[in-house]
């Protein structure tokens, strides 16, 4: 039986896991692999005491500070339902089942699709989510990302200092991000925005060769031709095998402790409704669940 169980290995599953380990508590903490959506970070820049590290680097750093304190770390197992028995937990993974007093989700969140005709057929044949993981495979050939937002002209920007031209497609009438990305983008000559654009069609053989969308301002079809196709139009929380107070989006709602509506159940980082999205934000969160559940175990004594 364990004080507390964290699932998640990123910003708030690490931070909590060593918040808890200092607090006393014996604790396991179960991930599917460590640093999560980080891997696909090609730079941390904002993260107050570090200049600059790449999202991998970053991952690497959290589990090794982890590992410093008595924390049973499992890697690479997958959590498929938590399940509240009496005054503990049961936390199912595919390989085994867990005992705790308390529970911490710091799962985060996962890239959403995209929907357009044809799309599941290219996922990893040219579809993609991650730039800096696939990016390279098309090095001197013509790309397009999909999304504008803060990942979208990251990912664009990344991409046009070695592919021959970026097409940066955006449903909206305007990018968005931080500033200093965007004036980036505005002046990269190999980068072409696209805006009032939906994706209707994805096309090719054996791998992606184009797309086809439409011009919400003339109502035109257009295609462009492009060898693949980077994702970046949001992301969906992981948080479907919990079943405890939600928002319309699946985020788990919490209290300023970060209680769920389950007693003894936290949850901390993307995964929640916290409204800013950020490491330093989910690394704080995590902090607060962990020195929650060490409250609420010394005051409910189970």
């Amino acid at each position: 039986m364990f004080d507390l169980i964290i699932v998640g290995g990123a910003g708030a599953g690490c931070s909590a896991g060593i918040y808890a380990a200092r607090a006393g508590l014996k604790t396991v903490l179960i991930t599917t692999e460590f640093g999560g959506q980080l891997l696909e970070t090609e730079s941390i820049e904002n993260y107050p005491g570090i200049k600059k590290i790449s999202g991998v680097e970053m991952s690497i750093a959290l589990s090794d500070h982890l590992k410093e304190y008595p924390v049973e770390a499992i890697e690479g197992s997958k959590v498929k339902k938590i399940a509240k028995k009496g005054n503990y937990f049961i936390v199912e993974t595919e390989e085994m089942l867990y005992e705790g007093k308390t529970v911490i989700i710091a799962t985060g969140k996962r890239p959403r699709k995209l929907k357009a005709r044809n799309s599941d057929l290219f996922e990893g044949k040219g579809m993609h989510h991650c730039a800096i993981c696939d990016g390279p495979l098309y090095a001197d050939q013509d790309v397009a990302v999909i999304g504008a937002g803060y990942a979208g002209i990251e990912n664009a920007l990344f991409l046009s200092a070695f592919c021959k031209k970026v097409f940066l497609l955006e449903f909206g009438g305007e990018i968005s991000g931080e500033e200093i990305t965007k004036q980036e983008v505005l002046k990269k000559e190999n980068i072409e925005i696209i805006t009032k654009a939906q994706v209707l069609e994805v096309y090719g053989k054996e791998m992606i060769s184009g797309l086809k969308y439409k011009d919400l301002l003339s109502g035109k079809e257009k295609k462009l031709d492009v060898a693949a196709i980077f994702v970046n139009i949001g992301e969906d929380p992981n948080s479907e095998f919990v079943d405890c107070d939600k928002t319309e989006y699946g985020e788990i709602i919490t209290d300023k402790d970060n209680m769920t509506s389950v007693k003894g159940l936290f949850a901390a980082g993307d995964v929640t409704n916290i409204r800013v999205k950020q490491l330093v934000v989910s690394a704080a969160e995590g902090c607060k669940a962990a020195l929650a559940a060490s409250k609420y175990l010394k005051f409910q004594k189970i």
